[in-house]
């Protein structure tokens, strides 16, 4: 299998569970790893045999700019479940970055993998 990645994506999303972040949208940091077959798109050319990462990255920020989760991890299965329904991957890792929320630390993380049964 091959992989569609997504490196240092930067979206915006209003999440946290204290209430000093319940009142305006912080950055995220997201990289995904798709894994795929890309065979058919690399022997055609064509960009609708493989997955669109542009596509991905704009329905990523749109439900990055939806949302209203408390927990990194509830808007990683949002997030993930949207790539499995729309782009079709055997299985995806997305590691949600949030690095400007502990002053004593650069970033803090969630990573899931998912993979299609």
């Amino acid at each position: 299998m091959d992989l569609v990645k997504i490196q240092g994506l930067t979206v915006h999303a209003l999440i946290g569970v204290f209430e000093f972040e319940r009142h305006a949208k912080q950055r995220l940091i997201l990289d995904v790893d798709m894994v795929t077959d890309l065979e058919l798109a690399a022997s055609t050319d064509d960009v609708n045999n493989t997955i669109d990462y542009g596509k991905v990255a704009q329905r990523l920020a749109e439900l990055a700019d939806g949302s209203s989760y408390f927990l990194l991890e509830a808007l990683a299965k949002e997030m993930l479940d949207m790539i499995f329904a729309e782009f079709n991957p055997q299985k995806v890792t997305l590691t949600v970055n949030k690095p400007d929320i502990l002053k004593e630390a650069v970033n803090v993380a969630i990573s899931m993998t998912r993979e299609r049964s």
